[in-house]
């Protein structure tokens, strides 16, 4: 039932007005006459209004609660329709309309329990639960302020229950979450074996420095009592060789960064179809084009690739809306090789704010000669650099943002064959 109010704002909470009119205006009414139809009515428009309106259903069952109070009347049936709008309010709603609407529900609730108990004299009853003393007046308050917070923490919760396993758990939103957390987890791993790569590199030059510096100490020793004259040059080359030693001991230490995790398998362009995936799950309109024979590249310039196109999809999808359309296209020519990431994401948000003046002049020109500049930019241009690459970034006015990497010699970094 709650995907087929998730789905639909209108006819689902339409249908369930109705069938609580049926039942809820029909029992009280026989009850307690046509006095009761008021606040039916009112109840069964929270109902209505619940999922697409969820402010004047807030006000509806609030009225509703009251009226028959109002109307010195005793509390109606139709009065548990106000929990059943808190469910779908708590589902639905914002966190501020969730709230407001938890508070009112329980504030009017124990209100008009209030006031029954207090009007309703000693020895009186209603529906069949009778009064007798002023204790049982005590008793049956407290247990009417028990059960209204209580029934009402259980609505509250139940919803946000409801609405969380629906949209997350198990469910295609979900998976597209868990598999960008293990691209960016593969991406980590990835980074810290190259570190590895590094260190073990700058372990061997230490070790070579460190043994330079040992036969330089021993042979001092033994020059030094021959001829003391020896002993400052000797100490200067010692200390020289101590110097890059520990300069390079430093270097190991920054890379390692006191880290001693070990990498999986280094995510690649196989890997990118499911990065698509995720982000169409995201709500974004993916669209990849190859064109040409595709290389097989070693493992880093496969990395380089991948982290470009999954650092646009991120770029992407912090500053565009849902809906935009993503166009991905890898070029293969010979040995050289092209990918372009276009979005039109100012076009999406300036058709769903309605936004109908377009762009000025001023915007044309500063996308002409302004580049723009950031931390992830550069750090992409710096791993491009790497392989013979180059990446340029330009915003379309009106439109979107453009990412161009291009590799003329792409062809130099394929994979070795056995």
């Amino acid at each position: 039932m709650f995907l087929w109010i998730r789905d639909q704002k209108w006819l689902p909470t339409i249908y369930l007005s109705l069938i609580a009119l049926l039942v809820f205006g029909v029992s009280d009414f026989l009850l307690q006459g046509p006095d009761t139809l008021i606040a039916t009515l009112l109840l069964v428009g929270s109902v209505a209004f619940s999922r697409p309106l969820p402010w004047l259903s807030i006000a509806l069952f609030s009225a509703g609660i009251l009226t028959p109070q109002y109307l010195h009347l005793d509390p109606q049936l139709s009065q548990l329709l106000a929990t059943f709008s808190l469910l779908v309010l708590a589902a639905y709603g914002t966190k501020l309309q969730r709230r407001i609407g938890y508070a009112l529900n329980v504030a009017v609730g124990i209100t008009s329990f209030v006031w029954l108990i207090i009007t309703l004299p000693v020895g009186g009853s209603f529906y069949g639960i009778e009064l007798p003393t002023l204790e049982s007046k005590y008793v049956i308050f407290t247990a009417g302020f028990v059960a209204m917070i209580a029934v009402n923490a259980n609505a509250w919760f139940f919803g946000r229950l409801l609405i969380t396993r629906i949209t997350h758990v198990g469910t295609d939103f979900d998976r597209a979450i868990l598999e960008r957390e293990i691209a960016t987890t593969q991406l980590s791993l990835a980074e810290q074996d190259r570190r590895f790569e590094i260190a073990r590199d700058v372990n061997d030059l230490l070790l070579e420095q460190v043994s330079a510096t040992l036969t330089s100490a021993e042979a001092g020793m033994y020059a030094a009592k021959s001829d003391p004259s020896v002993a400052p040059r000797i100490l200067e080359n010692i200390f020289d060789g101590v110097k890059k030693a520990h300069a390079e001991i430093r270097r190991l230490s920054d890379l390692l960064g006191l880290q001693d995790v070990k990498a999986l398998a280094l995510p690649g362009l196989r890997d990118l179809p499911k990065i698509f995936v995720s982000y169409r799950e995201f709500g974004y309109g993916v669209n990849y084009r190859l064109t040409g024979e595709p290389l097989s590249l070693d493992d880093g310039a496969e990395l380089v690739l991948y982290r470009i196109v999954f650092d646009s999809l991120e770029n992407i999808r912090q500053h565009t809306p849902q809906g935009t359309e993503v166009d991905i296209d890898f070029i293969w020519q010979g040995n050289a090789m092209q990918v372009v990431i276009k979005d039109n994401g100012e076009e999406t948000r300036n058709r769903l704010e309605q936004a109908i003046s377009g762009y000025t002049v001023e915007e044309d020109h500063r996308a002409l000669v302004e580049r723009p500049t950031g931390a992830n930019l550069n750090a992409l241009q710096e791993r491009a650099a790497l392989y013979e690459g180059a990446i340029e970034f330009g915003k379309v006015p009106g439109v979107g943002f453009t990412v161009s990497a291009a590799f003329p010699n792409i062809a130099k970094y394929r994979k070795a064959t056995n």
